[in-house]
This record gives C-alpha cells, structure tokens and sequence, in this order.
C-alpha cells in the first residue's frame, strides 16, 4: 500500500486535487483484477471536518484525526492507517495534513517508514501553494497575513521536495511562467509542478511523479523556529460548526444563501485576513460544498443547489487571522438571517468551537486552548 502526504496552507486546494487524484486512481484496474481502491485520512486541529463529510460524499472512504496535527497526534495518525487497511483495504491513501502544520518529514513520514506492522510500500509527501499567494510573497508584496503566520507558509515549502503550484488556471501563462522560475529561484532543486486540480491532466501529472520510484523526500531535519512558529498559529482562529436550520418547504436555498452571505460580509466589513471559509451542505440526499479562499470571491451563490425539505443540515470551518470570541459571535447572530428575506429561522446547533490553536513539537499535551 502507497501512503501520500499532502501538505500546504489553508486554501491551496488540496482536497479538490485528493479528489481529482482518487477519481483517476478507482478508475485504474490493479493488479487483482479490479479497480484501485484509494482512503482518505483527513486532518484538522478541530471537529466537524467539512473535508471528511466532502471525502465520504465522492464515496471514499475516509477517517479523522481531529483536535491536532499528524505530528502532534502521530500514534492517532497511526491508529487511523491501520483501521483504513483493516476496513477499506486501500491499494493508496491519501493523508490531507492541517494547512497549519509544519515539520512533518523528520517526526511522522520517516518514523512510517519504519512502521512494519503498517506494511507500507512508499511514502511521498508534496506540499501545495495557491499560486495567487505564492506568486505575491515571491515578489515580496503585501500580503493580508502577519509575519508570523507567513512563516508557516515559508516552512512548509521550505520542508518539501515536492511543490505544488496550484490554481494555475487563476493567472495568465506568462504570470504562471514568471511564478514558477521565481519559485525554482527560492527553492532549488525542488521538483515544481504547475497544477489545475479542476482538469483531470492536472492531478494525472501529479500521480505520475507521486508513482515515480526516486524518492522524494527532504535529508535532514527542518529548521524550525518554534517560537515564531506557535505565534503564528495563535493569531489565527479556528472555528467548527454543525448546525441544522428547520425552514418552511422550498426555503432551504434562500436559507443558506441568507447564512452563508452574512458570514462572508461581515468578515469583509471588518477587513479580516482569511485563510479559508467552508461549507457542507446536506438536505436529505442534496450535498454541496462551498469554500472561499477570498472575501471578494464571486459567483459562489451558484453553487449552492436547490436543497429539498424542511431540514438543512450546513458544517462551517473558518480559519480566519481574528479574535476567536469575534469569530464565533459572527457565525452565531448570522444564524437569525437565514430565512427569506433574512428573517429568523429555527436553528439547532449540535457542536460549535471557536479557538486559538497552539502548537508542540511532540504528543503528550493538549493542542489547542
């Protein structure tokens, strides 16, 4: 069995190319005689993982590890691989590393590498890059985000051997030329590739480097400053959230469409700073879901399908640079704005956490406050 890790920041797009990637692989004969079969491990310092319910929607099956990242919660990371080998038999899994996370090669991917009991073939790790942010910090732009949380971003792409430049159907070929000889520049001797996760070529050229017998994996330990590393995740918020809305029949779209706009508009009044803002869906067997990536983005509203029945069940995961209480106070009085004409609908929320994360370099303590 083949394990992928894949890394990056908040919004780079790395489940919709796990997506794309297991859709080519189940649709490849193995060696058995049938089609490859492929789980997903997702991962996030919170609960309710849209990612998880997105992963098991497109019909893969996938386990958490929740509440920390793979290092932190390495023997839960172990324990998961175990159980999807046990239940799903996967020919490849793919693991979707915390867009926070950093330092991953030295104490989880070789550690696995040993790990006989898990009888694992190889192990890659890539980490992706939204081309619009990599493209601003290369040029040496402003960017929303304080230093600190930069650093994370710098980190992560400093740690791989693989870089994913994604979204490359964002900017024009010149500006996606120029990016990826500035991020060769940066990062020498790191193997590049400039991604549309949209298009099935994209994550094919993926799958092809990913299946390449060279290993491709960092020698030495990264050089983190811990410090300056904690700082960073702790001015971001993390937010989860399950809710479900009881609306009149035929009202569940304007419902959502109402919650979801109050979010995302007042998060632009108060300029914040947005690593990523997600939605699923789900009303009866209607699924969807929505993910920003920009407060400005447009055209959203047309994802948002007609949604049957009286009870619209949404997950939110927020990771914005703000007060966690501010945060949470957001998403809380917009759930009085989704009806129609933004009048109040009944709402019960079944699990909601907005926080601070911090960070350690082993498991044994709590990893959020």
């Amino acid at each position: 069995m083949k394990l992928h890790i894949v890394g990056g920041f908040l919004g780079s797009g790395k489940t919709t190319a796990i997506v794309s990637a297991a859709k080519l692989l189940m649709a490849r004969p193995s060696s058995h005689g049938r089609s490859l079969r492929v789980g997903v491990v997702t991962n996030d310092k919170g609960r309710h993982l849209v990612d998880t319910a997105f992963f098991r929607g497109a019909q893969i099956p996938t386990v958490e590890v929740p509440g920390g990242c793979f290092r932190c919660n390495y023997g839960d990371f172990q324990d998961r691989i175990a159980q999807l080998q046990t239940d799903a038999q996967p020919d490849v899994i793919f693991a979707e590393s915390v867009g926070s996370c950093v330092d991953l090669v030295g104490p989880v991917v070789k550690p696995l590498l040993e790990a006989s009991d898990l009888a694992l073939e190889a192990i890659t790790y890539s980490v992706f890059a939204d081309i619009r942010l990599l493209s601003r910090r290369l040029k040496g732009q402003d960017l929303p985000f304080t230093e600190e949380i930069l650093y994370i971003f710098d980190q992560q792409l400093e740690e791989s051997q693989i870089i994913v430049v994604n979204k490359i159907d964002l900017q024009d070929g010149a500006a996606v030329a120029e990016v990826m000889s500035l991020a060769q520049q940066r990062f020498p001797g790191r193997v590049m590739l400039g991604q549309n996760s949209l298009l099935p070529e994209g994550p094919a050229r993926w799958l092809t480097l990913l299946e390449s017998p060279k290993p491709l994996l960092r020698d030495g330990p990264l050089d983190v400053d811990y410090r300056r590393y904690m700082k960073g995740a702790a001015q971001m918020s993390w937010l989860d959230e399950a809710v479900t809305f009881t609306v009149p029949e035929g009202q569940g779209r304007a419902a959502v469409l109402a919650f979801i706009a109050t979010v995302v508009q007042e998060l632009r009044g108060e300029n914040r700073p947005l690593g990523h803002l997600k939605f699923f869906i789900q009303a009866d067997s209607t699924r969807a879901k929505i993910s920003f990536t920009s407060l400005e983005q447009e055209g959203w509203e047309s994802e948002v399908p007609a949604l049957p029945g009286t009870e619209i069940m949404v997950v939110t995961n927020a990771r914005v640079q703000m007060p966690a209480t501010r945060l949470r106070a957001i998403v809380t009085d917009a759930h009085g704005n989704a009806g129609p004409g933004r009048q109040p609908v009944m709402s019960q929320t079944s699990g909601i956490r907005a926080f601070h994360p911090r960070v350690r370099k082993s498991s044994g303590d709590p990893d959020h406050k």
